[in-house]
Formats: C-alpha cells, structure tokens, sequence
C-alpha cells in the first residue's frame, strides 16, 4: 500500500539550484551582493552560521542554494580579495553531494530536506569551529602581548588590565612585562585552571580534576606599581624588579619571589602564606599586619623592614639577614631562624614558642623585652644571646609559662568626668592578668606626645586616648605604634588609611548628630519657655580642637533644620579650666544672653560653673554636650539648676569596650584597624525618670 499523503507526488523531482555565473557582474550593489559581504564580514563560525541561515530565509532561499551562491561568489572576488578564512570549506564538502543525497531522500519532503542540511551543515561548522579554537586563543594572546608592549609607558592603561587578564585566562606567560608606575589596584589574576589528576586528586570529595596556575610574569619591571588588593595567588615573579611596588593587603599566597627585588615595598596586610622569597631583597620594605605563615626566607636580604604584628609561623629563615629590623608583637611560632641574622633588631613580645628554632642565630644587641620563649636552651643557642636585651624574668616566664600580664594606659587630657567615666569602665574590665594605668596629661600636643614617650619608656602595652589633634598627634601615636603598642582612641577617630600604622580601633559617638540632637531639644525648650523673648545664644564651642568642631556643626544644623528665630550674639573657647573666665567676661558683657550651648563636655561644665559663679541660674539656662555621672544627674533633677539637658557619651561603656578590644589585639584574636559607633543618650529636666534609669544603668556595667 502506497504510505504517500494523498494528492503528493510519490517521486517528485526537485531541480538542483540555479547558478549564476555572472552573478559578481550583474549583481554589483544588489540585495543578495550585500548579503554576501555582510556574510563576509563575521569571522566566528557559528556566529557567520547563523547569519546564513537568517540571510537565506530572508530571499527565500534553501540554505544548499545560498551557499552555492556564496561560494561562487567568493571565487570570483579571490583574484582581487585576500583569500578568505576556510570557514566555508564544511559547506563545500556538503555542495558536492547535495545532488546524491537529494536523490536518497527524494521521499522526504522539501522541508524535512531543508531541516536535515541545517542540522548537518550546523554539525559540520561546530566540528570547524573546534578546530579552529586553538587558532583564535593564540591570536588572543598575541593580541594582549602586543597590547602590553604598547602600553608599557603608560602608568593608567585599562587595555593594559584587560590584556594581563585575558593571558591569565589562557594560562598564557609573559615574562618580562615592563609596566613601571603602574596602577592595578585590585587587579584579579587567578582565572588560570589546569587539567590535574592525581591520586591526592581523587582522594577528596568533590574531586578535583583542576589545579589552579598562578600567572607568569617572571623578570617584570613593575617598580612602584600600585598592586594593592591585587589576587596573585600562585603567581611567577621570579627575578621581577618590585622596588617600591604597593601589594598592601595584596594576597600572593603561594606566590615564587624567588630572588625578586621588593627593596621599599609596601606588603601591609598581605597574604604570603606559602611563598617562596629565597634571595629576595626586602630592604626597609614595609610588612606589617602581613602573613608569612610557612613562606621560605632562605637567604633573604631584609636590613630595617618594619615587620610589627606579621605572622611568620614555621617560615623558613635559614640565614635571612635581618639586621636591624622592627618586628615588635611578631609571632614566629615554630619558625626556623638557623644562623639568620637579628643584630640589632626589635623583638619586644615576639613569640618564639611551639619549637621556633633559634639555632647559630645571631642576637647580638637585639631587643627581646617580654618576648615567649618555650626553653631556656632555645635562646642560648643563639650566638650572643647574653648580649640581647631580655626581661628580668624571662627565665622564671619560661618555667611557668602563662598569658603575660598586661598594663594598659589612659591619658586624661582634662580632670573632666568623661574621662574618669572611661577610667571607671577601664578598670572594670580589668582583672588580675590586666592592670590599668591612669595619667593626667596638660593640654598640648607636645604635653601629649611626652606622655606618650613616658609610656612607651615604662613598656606599657596599650594607650587609651582622645588625640589632642587630628595632625599633630599622628607622629607620636606612629611612635607608639612601632614600639608595639595597642593605640585606641575614644571620642575621635582617625580616617582608616590614616589609622592603619597607628590605632587599632576608636570609639566614637556622631559628632554631627549629637550637636544637632542637642539643638533640637533647646529649640523646643524655648518654645514653651522664651515664647516672647528673643533666642539669644552665648556658644562656647572648643573649637580650637578639630574633634569638636564637628559638634558645633551639628548644632547649626539642628538650628538651620528647625526654623526657629535665634542669634549668636557671641562665642568663646574653652579648651582649659582658666577659660571660666572668658565665659563670665562673655555673659557680663552681653547681658541679653539668655542661653549658653557647650560644644564639650569641658565646656559645658564651665558654662554651668560660670552662670552658677554670677548668680544667673534663674536667667541663663545651659544646654550642651555632657557625659553622663551623678553630679550631672543630680542638676537635671534639681529644677532651679541653670543646666538643662546633656549629651552623655557613654564613657563608663566606651572605657569598658576599650579595655577588651586592647586585650584582644595583645593576644592576637584581632588585628584589623575598626571603629565602633557608640550611641549617645539626649538627657533633659523634663524627663526625670530616663535620667535615674540611666544613671542607675552606667552604674552597673559589668
């Protein structure tokens, strides 16, 4: 029985396609021609396969017939044109036995035919294209090298960026980069994955049949490139001039340095976990807070390197030249120092524990003050360990080894209730392994950077202050922070690039939003006290200190937002206890004053001083910025004080936090620069209970 649908040709005859031979001539500037070059004009196989298919449908073409007519007219422009990519080969294969294999399906409908041509003609073209990646990825490569070249005078160069990363991906080298100055910040060159089977491989699970390859970039110029934040992990810098490059918190774990030359490098913060820096040169390079753990030194040249807070837990320092270097708080747990050279460095509380070798190691003159050891004959060793700086009981820490005790300083710039608010939660935070020192300090960055240089002298472990000046306290808090001490700030914190060599974390309430608050509140006051009376405002800002200006901002601000009518009739500093003077001489002589705002707490206490000293409690009312303690409580309870409301700064609280963030740095559990936002509390007369409850509160932190 015949299976063809009725009214179907059971033997038609299809026509083989049309050719034009003179199709270049009598076509020029036509649709189809303009296909043709548009076809042309994509190099990628599947991306040009599918624009056929798309072309042919578009004339009503079968696929067969527009390649035939592709071809053809491809051959004739060959005598003028550059010869073309073979990516139409496949499809000529086809043409020769599209006739054959019409005649084999001539029961198969045309549109089944044309189905069956676009799927082969798609395999083959796969089948071209996989043949040709090997081609298009070396071209790539050729690509980025040229662009490296091109560009390697250029300190910002995004192509330059582009081209490493594209190599990268390729697992392509390129050794001898020349790329001096330049700017790859956060630059992520990790992309590279190897096929990797082992019997470690199959061991684990998921198993993992890739192994990431680092980068080559062996024998590269990149001196005083900016790599910071840069992954180069595994990566070849064998040999590379690194002179001055920024890798800060850079990670190059397992990276090959072998004999590169990183002299002034900064490597802060930087994961080396596993590197290989044998015959480096590291001279006065910076590499503080930076990660050694199981690198190999072996013969590393390192003359005066800043090394405080680094790890290098069972690194290998076999004759690595030390000489003069600061690796204060270091930990070199289980690392192996034979005949490396320490002469005349600082170890002050290194830890040399869990086996760390100091065999021939040469510690003459060098500073180990309350540094761990975990034997006796583990120092002596070392060559010219009796001239090495030690504790006076370094050997009884050694028999009975425990966490060594800790003093911690405040320095109190002011005899102000904020800060025996912070001595008072200081020392309860303390206990017997933590001891607290409190000094009274005069005013003054030099009175300030003495005191601190008194600490230092006296082996204190960790400072708590508010920095008399933003600027002017940097280079004795730096000096701090080199001799190994724990810096926090309260009431003030520096900015992090700032704070990084220098403090560990501050505690710090919204400047801004505490001047505002505060603000507020008087507006309101006034509104239901001075209804008929002008808002004249006597300010006493300390202003003089940068970190109290803000609080003055903020109090304009909370004036400026709340549309009320008032007046500055006059201002005044007050930075010290003889400026009550200037506050009574202000209000003497602008009798119209009916309230005085204090941007400190300093000032604030003075503003209530002055108005109680001339009797004008019942005119001047006092509203400021105030830390929190009974006295202060007992005059917003008392209705004929002159002070009004205060800012509390949680000083009992900040003091308290300060202690365990000291103690948590000092043993290691934390290292990274933080600020702690602390919340400021608005205290009023009007508001009786929050008062008592507060008070009550600060009183019984534990």
């Amino acid at each position: 029985m015949s299976k063809t649908p009725p009214g179907e040709d059971p033997h038609p005859h299809y026509p083989k396609p049309e050719l034009n031979p003179t199709l270049l001539e009598e076509n020029e500037g036509q649709p189809l021609v303009e296909s043709f070059q548009r076809v042309n004009l994509i190099s990628e196989d599947y991306l040009r396969l599918a624009v056929i298919q798309q072309e042919a449908s578009q004339f009503q073409l079968s696929l067969a017939t527009y390649i035939h007519q592709l071809e053809q007219y491809n051959q004739a422009q060959q005598s003028t044109s550059p010869p073309k990519p073979p990516l139409l080969k496949p499809f000529s294969i086809l043409d020769a036995k599209v006739s054959d294999f019409v005649a084999w399906l001539e029961m198969i409908s045309i549109i089944k035919l044309a189905t069956v041509l676009g799927e082969a003609a798609i395999l083959i073209a796969f089948i071209s294209y996989l043949f040709s990646i090997p081609y298009q990825q070396q071209k790539k490569i050729e690509d980025a090298r040229n662009v490296l070249v091109d560009q390697k005078g250029q300190q910002h160069s995004d192509g330059r960026i582009a081209a490493l990363k594209t190599l990268d991906s390729l697992c392509a080298s390129n050794a001898g980069l020349q790329a001096p100055k330049a700017q790859m910040v956060k630059i992520q060159l990790n992309q590279c994955h190897k096929p990797s089977v082992s019997f470690r491989s199959i061991q684990q699970w998921p198993f993992k049949f890739f192994e990431h390859q680092g980068i080559d970039l062996s024998h590269a110029n990149l001196e005083q490139a900016n790599l910071a934040h840069a992954n180069l992990e595994k990566a070849n810098l064998k040999g590379s001039n690194l002179k001055g490059i920024n890798l800060s918190e850079a990670n190059l774990q397992g990276a090959n340095l072998q004999g590169a030359n990183l002299e002034g490098a900064n490597l802060e913060g930087a994961n080396l976990q596993g590197a290989n820096f044998t015959d480096a040169v590291l001279h006065k390079s910076l590499l503080n807070n930076a990660n050694f753990t199981k690198a190999n030194l072996t013969r590393a040249k390192m003359h005066q390197v800043q090394g405080i807070w680094t790890k290098f837990n069972h690194a290998i320092l076999h004759r690595t030249d030390l000489y003069q270097a600061n690796l204060n708080r270091s930990i070199l747990k289980g690392s192996d120092l034979y005949k490396a050279n320490l002469e005349n460095s600082s170890l002050q509380s290194v830890d040399f524990l869990d086996d760390a070798n100091l065999r021939s190691t040469n510690l003459r003159n060098a500073d180990l003050s309350k540094a761990s050891f975990w034997a006796l004959h583990q120092l002596k060793r070392a060559k010219h360990w009796q001239s090495a700086i030690k504790s006076p009981n370094w050997m009884q820490t050694i028999a009975r080894p425990r966490s060594p005790r800790l003093r911690i300083g405040l320095i109190k710039s002011a005899d102000s209730t904020i800060f025996k608010a912070y001595e008072l939660g200081m020392r309860r935070a303390a206990n017997r392994r933590v001891e607290i020192w409190s000094l009274l300090s005069p005013s003054g960055v030099q009175n300030e950077a003495q005191t601190i240089q008194e600490l230092i002298d006296s082996g204190i472990d960790a400072i708590v202050l508010s920095p008399e000046d933003p600027l002017g306290s940097i280079p004795a808090l730096e000096k701090a922070y080199q001799a190994g001490v724990v810096v926090i700030t309260v009431d003030f914190c520096f900015d992090k690039e700032t704070a990084k060599d220098m403090v560990f974390a501050c505690f710090n309430t919204n400047s801004l939003k505490m001047g505002a608050d505060s603000a507020e509140h008087l507006t309101q006051w006034a509104a239901t006290h001075l209804q008929d009376q002008p808002l004249n405002i006597g300010v006493v800002d300390s202003a003089e200190y940068e970190r109290y200006y803000p609080n003055y901002q903020g109090f304009l601000n909370g004036m400026a937002a709340s549309d009320v009518t008032w007046k500055e009739v006059s201002s005044v500093d007050a930075i010290t206890q003889a400026d009550i003077a200037h506050i009574k001489e202000m209000l003497s002589e602008n009798p119209q004053i009916n309230i005085l705002w204090g941007g400190s707490n300093l000032a604030t206490e003075l503003s209530v001083a002055a108005v109680e000293d001339l009797g004008l409690q019942a005119k001047v009312k006092v509203f400021g910025i105030l830390d929190l303690s009974k006295d202060k409580a007992r005059m917003l309870l008392d209705p004929n004080s002159p002070l009004q409301s205060i800012i509390d700064q949680a000083g009992v609280k900040i003091g308290y936090k300060a202690v365990h963030t000291a103690v948590e740095v000092l043993r290691h559990k934390k290292t990274q620069y933080t600020e702690y936002p602390i919340d400021h509390r608005l205290l009023t007369q009007t508001d009786k209970a929050a008062v008592k409850e507060l008070l009550t509160e600060a009183n019984s932190i534990q």
